[in-house]
Formats: C-alpha cells, sequence, structure tokens
C-alpha cells in the first residue's frame, strides 16, 4: 500500500485533490479524517500540516509527500 501525505488545507490542499482525482484515484476529502484508504487503487492519504510532511517523508511514515516550495 502507497501512503501519500498532502496537506490538510491550504492553497495545495485543492490542487492535489484535483490531481489525484485526474489519476482516477478517488478519495474522501472530509477534513475530521487523518487516514483515507481510495476505494479503487491501494493508496492511502494522510491529511498533515504542511510543515509536519517533509519529516514523515524521512522516517517513512509516509511513502511520498506533497508540499510548497516552501517546505525542505
Amino acid at each position: 500500500m502507497l501512503r501519500i501525505a498532502v496537506q490538510s488545507k491550504g492553497r495545495l490542499f485543492e490542487d492535489t485533490m484535483s490531481l489525484l482525482a485526474e489519476a482516477g484515484i478517488k478519495v474522501s476529502t472530509s477534513k475530521r479524517t487523518l487516514l483515507v484508504q481510495s476505494a479503487d487503487f491501494p493508496i492511502e492519504v494522510l491529511y498533515l500540516r504542511d510543515d509536519d510532511i517533509p519529516q514523515c517523508v524521512a522516517t517513512g511514515v509516509t511513502d511520498l509527500g506533497i508540499v510548497g516550495r516552501n517546505e525542505y
């Protein structure tokens, strides 16, 4: 199962959800849910604060993360 960390809110949230939808990946966009599994792919989406995403990728909590250029 592939785990992707995305921003739970902010500028990139809508763009990321659109990108996943365009790729055919359907996930719930509930603001109160931390972890959501895709109904049609072996993918989990973890909704986090943008500051936390690089650390989660570095420590192996998630396989990849989508962040803006302001995060390292």
